[in-house]
């Protein structure tokens, strides 16, 4: 029967034996997917199927190749799994990795993949270094992989610099998630010939046509209220006061959509990028700066095209009237949120009584989104201190002020407001939703037994359980690693064509709306909205039924890269900032429990480290994964998520970003 099998007569399937025939075979592009390591999306009979590939189905293929698959399906289920059955086109693949080089043959090298999922280290010939000497941070291409068990063959394309070096390893980080400052020439043009024919100026009064179809709030009091480091402003407010009691709240957008034309080149460009990536004190952009910070920018004192959602708000928070509509303004202030904050502590100031009215309303929503099933997590984050010399002063914890709450709230409101407009048309208009799936039940169960040991009582099957959990350890040691530990148990937010609603704010409408410089679905969602306003054609419906599903699942996955490339700037920066405190003893509390160690997260910087088991000398320690902790086996002491615990920084290894810590007695 084996023979039969190798000689492809049959093929077994389960326990039983088939006659082979060659299966149906699909062209699909191979690619990276955060639920399995490969997917294929292949047109089959019942539509488009997203398909995992296992990695010892890949043969030599890498995400990006155009692949030749066959579909297999597990008797007795609707399982289904991919199998390359053959490489049509190579796509250009470039690895960022460390060159090692033996010292008994330097004849040839070794490329050491940063990213994890790449299955083999790369041979390079001698020829093939450019230079590039062991230790080395480099860009190495492969042009030849034959046999999925051997080292591809690669070159050396680009030498970044010293593994561990801040500026090296920065460069790296920037080329593995396929980051870039710069825009192509022909974007440039572009935006050159919109500046020379009058389509960037800023001065818009005496433009009639652009203003016939805008709502005018030149003359209303306007504001920004943003980060002090902040050069986008995406979003500026105004609220009044209503002769009826009731608030009418403004919240104003920057009408990008205006300068960026559908299907242009700066419009695909907008989506491959997806978003906006923040790398601690630089800031890779979406789009080029002189959109971002400048044009559509709303800067205080400058005449700015907007997109405005204008809700009137009675007592109890509910929207009782609202109208959406392109506008124009000008904000008369440019507020950080440290100024805003201060103002209103000290009682007085600029605008006090404005944003003194501003507070109160958000007390408002704030209220009514704790009472309808909103989860909120005291995130805290954190900031780095430079010096004159461009390194790392201090690291210290970022926590939020009472006028971020201000402004989250408002531009909350105006999401969802903004989703119950589209979804009460009368006609079905395809639309982009943040949607946020309901959590694993077994995550929470996990949880509910954790937060047994800070005396909480959690009921898994109740939303407002959660929410009296997060409340009872706010302001207390174990915040941090409570919500961080709940976040993690929760489902992942991510664009969808179709709504389920966000669980983790208790709406069942809600969209990505107020930041368009920075976020390619809140563009979508502007023009989605224009259209709706001056009467959607079926044929622009149907254009948005085919397109959103695949640029709602390619935001998703740059927002992804966006936050993973996020925390490695963190990573990178707080391991040369502990590079130089080694020897030194901190307060810290245990923030993860695994077979390797523990993690522990400093109190002063939430920097996080591990004690590694080898380092834990008194005992043999037991890992019980279930309640968290590490048991000494002979002396019985214990080790748990939570624990707060004194440590000697011991090692830091700048290449591999490992923080390591010996317990303090």
């Amino acid at each position: 029967m084996q023979e039969l099998v190798t000689e492809k007569v049959l093929v077994k399937n389960g326990k039983y034996y088939e006659r082979y025939s060659r299966p149906q075979s699909y062209h699909a592009e191979l690619k990276y997917d955060k639920e399995h390591d490969f997917i294929v999306e292949v047109k089959t009979e019942d539509g488009s199927v997203r398909v995992p590939v296992k990695k010892r189905n890949l043969l030599t293929a890498l995400a990006g190749d155009t692949v030749e698959v066959s579909l297999i399906e597990y008797a007795g289920t609707a399982i289904k799994e991919a199998v390359v059955e053959n490489i049509i086109k190579r796509a250009k693949h470039s690895i960022i990795g460390k060159l090692e080089v033996s010292e008994k043959n330097k004849d040839f090298a070794f490329v050491i993949p940063d990213d994890r999922k790449f299955r083999k280290d790369i041979f390079v010939p001698k020829k093939s270094l450019k230079h590039a000497v062991h230790g080395d941070r480099v860009v190495c291409e492969i042009i030849e992989w034959l046999y999925q068990d051997i080292s591809p063959e690669g070159i050396i394309t680009e030498l970044l610099g010293k593994a561990g070096d801040v500026e090296t390893e920065f460069k790296s980080l920037i080329k593995r998630y396929g980051l870039t400052k710069s825009f192509s020439k022909e974007i440039i043009r572009q935006l050159k010939h919109l500046e020379e024919s009058g389509g960037l100026d800023p001065e818009y009064s005496g433009t009639k046509d652009v203003l016939k179809a805008r709502l005018d709030f030149r003359d209303e009091l306007i504001f920004t209220i943003d980060p002090v480091d902040a050069k986008d402003f995406d979003d500026a407010v105004s609220l009044d006061k209503l002769e009826n009691g009731n608030y009418r709240l403004g919240v104003h957008i920057a009408d990008v959509s205006h300068y960026v034309s559908e299907n242009s080149i700066l419009d695909e460009e907008a989506l491959k990028r997806g978003t906006s990536v923040y790398l601690m004190n630089d800031v890779v952009p979406m789009l080029p700066e002189k959109l971002s910070n400048d044009v559509c920018s709303l800067r205080e004192g400058v005449e700015r095209l907007t997109f405005s959602a204008i809700m009137e708000i009675d007592s109890a928070g509910e929207v009782v009237k609202y109208t959406v509509s392109k506008s124009i303004i000008k904000s008369k202030k440019r507020f950080t949120y440290e100024e805003a904050q201060k103002i209103l502590d000290d009682g007085h100031g600029t605008f006090y009584e404005k944003l003194k009215m501003m507070d109160e309303l958000h007390r408002i929503l704030f209220a009514k989104r704790q009472k309808e099933g909103s989860l909120d997590f005291e995130s805290t984050e954190v900031k780095i201190v430079i010096d004159k010399k461009g390194m790392i002063e201090n690291i210290i914890p970022k926590h939020r002020l009472d006028t971020m709450r201000l402004i989250e709230d408002f531009m909350l409101l105006a999401n969802k407001t903004i989703t119950l407009f589209i979804e009460k048309q009368k006609r079905r208009v395809p639309f982009v939703y943040r949607v946020h799936d309901l959590p694993d039940k077994k995550k929470i169960k996990e949880l509910a037994q954790f937060v047994k040991q800070f005396n909480v009582t959690l009921n898994p099957d109740s939303k407002r359980s959660i929410q009296k959990m997060l409340e009872h350890v706010k302001g207390k040691p174990e915040e941090a690693l409570v919500n961080g530990i709940t976040i993690r148990s929760m489902s992942k937010a991510e664009y969808s064509e179709e709504n389920i609603g966000h669980y983790g704010l208790g709406f069942d409408h809600y969209t990505h709306f107020t930041s368009p410089i920075r976020r390619y679905p809140d563009l979508i969602v502007h023009r989605i909205l224009f259209e709706v306003l001056n009467g959607i054609s079926n044929q622009r419906i149907k254009y948005y039924k085919d397109a959103l599903p695949e640029i709602c699942r390619q935001s998703t996955d740059r927002e992804i890269a966006a936050v993973q490339a996020e925390r490695e700037a963190i990573k990178i920066l707080q391991v040369q900032f502990m590079s130089t405190q080694v020897g030194k003893e901190f307060q810290g509390i245990i923030s993860g429990i695994s077979e390797f160690g523990i993690y522990i997260e400093l109190t002063e910087n939430m920097i996080e480290g591990m004690v590694r088991l080898k380092e834990l000398h008194d005992d043999y320690y037991i890992l019980d994964e279930r309640n968290h902790q590490l048991i000494g086996r002979h002396k019985k002491k214990r080790y748990r998520l939570g624990d707060k615990v004194k440590v000697k920084l011991f090692k830091v290894d700048k290449e591999k970003r490992w923080i390591d810590f010996v317990i303090v007695n």
